[in-house]
């Protein structure tokens, strides 16, 4: 990871000239002569932003004075402007490493500095494998030469070499692959590298040529890979292990674009502005310069559905289109169509062009390879029943909504409404529509069980969530700050819709300071591509009403606007979501994660939770939460379960239209103890308004939403807690305890005889560099098992198993080869003989289930005796074969030697039911 001054710069107030690229930035240098006190520093602890994106993040969220009028970005980041109550930048491309940013901010003679880190979501670094860093020295670093960007495999030839050894001979027990996650997150080999390179003893290094490395190529499909080494050498009496990893990538596909005005002109008036690229499976974020002609192109991008978005911080993220690119596709090009109106001059030669009558909607397309998808119309009998259609719009009220029916072609439609003068508040109602959401059956809470059943006993995983689905978006400009996102995008299966098919959104903004002297103009887009599935729509809307605050004081109802959870919580501790995520096989599942109490609130790991209602007057004197099963993608009709717990007895602050819980301990709920599968939270609200005893309907904005957006979770219970596992954990615990895990892990313990320690900590709770807060690289997602070896006796105790960091094993090996060495076959062989038959048996049987994805093992002499079955080097008989016993030729692949697994064995598990 780049390592930067940045911090002790911003301290001693040398903070960086920012260089702006974009309209509005504002870089100007404080005032040296006013001598400015210190400015405090803080951090923006924000998971979700990330690199090539417009961020739009709120002053009040970030603790700063709503009237701050000067920004200098620096860092990472070279553009920023203050508007509406909101700091706004771009991000850069993703180079593959964390990325600092800071921003020093004035208000008047007020100065603060906000730090941020941009987290890479694909990072290149090449990682050594290290399960408890600070426990011996560090492992040397490995260079791979001959990577292209991106670590893209081009062909060319690569090299290994470790920096800083003294030539250890690598030739003999050195092993490569490259390997890719399946669907069932199952381990997949590729490719064995070490069947292709070549040792060079003058430097220690690895290589394989040109030609080896096209043969490789042909092996691989398009798409993302790991590639691992495990680097060992046991020459002149002295050992080396050393495990490496890095993500590399087969990608031909190149993204050509152009961006034309409504007329169909090429935009000549924008060179030198970034185009953002967002893939949303590959999570490849990408920027890229327009030229003269509004040309811009992307190089080696893998098969995805791609966003596409004008950096504009004036109109973030209204200026986007989105596309798919598949696999056997090599040129793709797709045009973005700048609508008149949003601050854009699209060039002198459109301006004599009259708009065609009728045209609202600005089109997009794309092709591949030369070849546009074929326009469709939808079969009568293939539609569902049609959605109520809208009322008709007034002065009062404006909706604004894209359609996308023809496969693959984007749709977006500019928003552009005027709030006259003395307008108060402005309703905002958000709503995408999918009729194929309508597909999914409405079944009762007794037809759930029975489908969970099914898949339980048929052990069949529920169909998955297709890669090529329709997209949708939205961004409402020109609104003053919120606490609701008014920008967002995503692809449809990734949403959770009502019964209707709908995701809806509302909100009741202020903004009587904002038309006090002046009307108020709002504007940005909506859009929606039909992508890949050939069928049925989808719709994205924007509604905007006028005195929004009134209308809904006139009823007496209490409405949730908007519910969500935070990370980091109060201790700084990112939780919810992990970090460091890994490929499919190795590291943490990426996803949403909840601890559910068994029985009472936990406290140790809080949870921060901001909820928005209206109207703003109204008395809130209770707050519930609920939980909802999920199966196969969406709500199935079951009501929530309510704890009947009022939050408001935990520590809250209460402003209008606002509750916030800075640290909230989750209330058990008892009917829904070890639930398969997703659950939503869903909060409810009670009360009065104007006197009237209301509740908030759970079904209409009441589902509590992560920070990144996503709104179901997979649960975790406490394992060391539940009946016929309490007795077999070993180990410390740890505070909030460490054996919270799925629904699945459980049930692999209650059918395993095994001794167990870590899984995960509540909430995976983990440190701010990503490791989980019980001292792991991975184990933060609640089905990754630390356990005892098999002792050899029928059993899995500590000395055998591996206590005291595998000592007593060590002392069984050696003990072992001083009796051959001595010619005798005692006690200590045949327990060896034993143990080793007990633990190939016990390994090859996990490694094989359908749901394993990975299994370590320790390496040095757990590895020397139980994969190539000789003593260690300095045995009291060397390296010598073990007799009658030999090298474990059919260990499974995905069987790995690892550091630091000396007292265990480590499996994790599919998160697939």
């Amino acid at each position: 990871m780049i390592k930067t001054l940045l911090t002790l710069m911003l301290l001693v107030g040398a903070l960086l000239t920012a260089c702006g690229d974009g309209d509005g930035v504002q870089t100007q240098p404080p005032d040296a002569a006013s001598a400015p006190e210190p400015a405090p520093v803080g951090r923006i602890d924000r998971s979700d932003v990330g690199p090539a994106q417009v961020i739009s993040l709120s002053l009040k969220e970030l603790d700063l004075p709503a009237g701050a009028d000067k920004v200098t970005p620096s860092g990472a980041v070279s553009d920023a402007l203050l508007k509406d109550g909101q700091l706004r930048f771009s991000t850069p491309g993703d180079t593959g490493e964390d990325q600092e940013a800071a921003f020093e901010i004035r208000s008047g003679a007020t100065t603060s500095v906000r730090h941020l880190l941009l987290r890479s979501p694909r990072p290149t670094v090449v990682e050594a494998n290290e399960h408890t860093p600070g426990k011996s020295p560090p492992l040397p670093e490995l260079t791979i030469e001959g990577l292209g960007p991106d670590n893209a495999l081009t062909g060319a030839p690569l090299t290994f070499r470790v920096k800083g050894l003294s030539a250890p001979d690598l030739k003999d027990f050195s092993r490569g692959e490259i390997t890719v996650a399946t669907a069932e997150r199952a381990y997949n080999l590729l490719v064995k590298l070490d069947d292709f390179w070549s040792f060079n003893p003058e430097d220690s290094s690895l290589s394989i040529s040109g030609p080896a490395m096209q043969r490789i190529l042909g092996m691989l499909p398009k798409g993302d890979f790991e590639l691992a080494l495990n680097l060992s050498s046991r020459a002149n009496g002295k050992s080396f292990t050393a495990v490496y990893y890095t993500r590399v990538k087969k990608a031909d596909a190149r993204l050509s674009g152009k961006l034309l005005s409504q007329q169909g002109d090429p935009v000549s008036s924008l060179a030198g502005r970034k185009v953002l690229l967002e893939g949303i499976h590959t999570r490849m974020r990408a920027v890229a310069v327009l030229d003269a002609n509004g040309a811009f192109a992307f190089e080696r991008v893998l098969p995805d559905v791609y966003f596409l978005t004008l950096s504009d911080l004036d109109y973030p993220n209204a200026i986007r289109t989105s596309f798919p690119i598949y696999e056997d596709s090599t040129q793709v090009q797709v045009s973005m169509v700048v609508p008149p109106g949003l601050g854009v001059d699209t060039g002198a030669k459109t301006a004599t062009k009259q708009t065609p009558p009728g045209s609202l909607d600005a089109r997009s397309s794309v092709t591949q390879d030369g070849q546009g998808p074929t326009a469709r119309s939808i079969p009568a009998t293939k539609r569902s029943a049609p959605s109520a259609p809208l009322s008709a719009e007034g002065v009062n009220r404006a909706v604004f909504s894209a359609t996308a029916v023809e496969q693959d072609q984007p749709v977006n439609k500019k928003i552009d409404f005027k709030v006259p003068v003395g307008t108060e508040s402005v309703g905002v109602k958000i709503t995408v529509f999918s009729e194929e959401s309508l597909l999914n059956p409405i079944l009762s809470a007794s037809e759930v069980e029975q489908l969970i059943k099914k898949y339980e006993q048929s052990r069949e995983s529920p169909p998955e969530k297709k890669k090529y689905s329709d997209s949708w978006s939205y961004s409402v400009v020109g609104l003053p700050d919120t606490d609701i996102q008014l920008s967002a995008s995503g692809l449809a299966n990734k949403l959770e819709y009502d019964a209707q098919g709908r995701m809806t959104k509302t909100m009741c903004v202020d903004v009587a300071e904002q038309t006090q002297n002046a009307a108020l103009n709002i504007s940005g887009s909506v859009g929606a591509t039909n992508i890949g599935d050939k069928l049925l729509p989808i719709t994205t809307t924007v509604e905007l009403t006028l005195e929004c605050r009134k209308i809904k004081s006139s009823s007496a109802k209490i409405e949730v606007s908007s519910a969500k959870f935070l990370s980091p919580n109060k201790d700084s501790n990112p939780i919810i979501s992990p970090i460091n995520v890994g490929d499919g096989t190795k590291g943490n599942l990426a996803g949403l994660y909840l601890s559910i109490p068994k029985s009472g609130s936990a406290n140790t790991h809080t949870i921060p939770l901001e909820i928005n209602y209206s109207p703003a007057d109204a008395n809130i004197t209770e707050v519930n939460l609920g939980v909802t099963m999920l199966v196969s993608g969406g709500t199935l009709g079951v009501p929530p379960t309510f704890s009947n717990v009022n939050l408001l007895t935990q520590n809250h602050t209460k402003t209008p239209g606002l509750i916030k819980f800075p640290g909230l301990s989750l209330p058990s709920f008892a009917e829904n103890q070890t639930i398969r599968g997703k659950l939503a939270i869903t909060v409810r609200l009670k009360g009065s308004v104007g006197g009237v005893e209301v509740s908030s309907d759970p079904a209409a904005g009441g589902r509590v939403a992560f920070r990144d957006g996503g709104n179901e979770f997979t649960p975790l219970y406490l394992a060391g807690e539940v009946e016929g596992l309490t007795s077999r954990r070993y180990g410390m615990r740890d505070p909030g305890g460490d054996s919270w895990a799925t629904r699945q892990t459980i049930e692999k313990l209650l059918a395993s005889p095994y001794r167990f320690d870590d899984i995960s900590s509540q909430h995976v709770t983990q440190t701010s560099a990503g490791r989980s807060n019980i001292g792991h690289a991975g184990h933060s997602d609640g089905q990754q098992i630390d356990m005892r070896y098999a002792d050899g006796q029928g059993g899995y105790s500590d000395e055998l198993g591996g206590a005291n960091e595998g000592g007593y094993i060590k002392q069984l090996i050696y003990g072992a080869a001083t009796e051959k060495a001595n010619n005798k076959r005692g006690e200590k062989w045949e327990a060896l003989r034993l143990w080793v038959l007990k633990n190939r048996t016990m390994l090859w049987f996990e490694a094989i289930q359908p749901k394993t994805r990975i299994i370590y093992i320790g390496e040095s002499f757990i590895e020397d005796v139980l994969v190539r079955g000789k003593f260690p080097s300095d045995s009291a008989i060397g390296p010598a074969d073990i007799p009658a016993w030999g090298a474990w030729t059919d260990k499974p692949e995905n069987v790995k030697s690892e550091p630091e697994h000396m007292s265990h064995w480590h499996l994790s598990l599919s998160d697939q039911p």
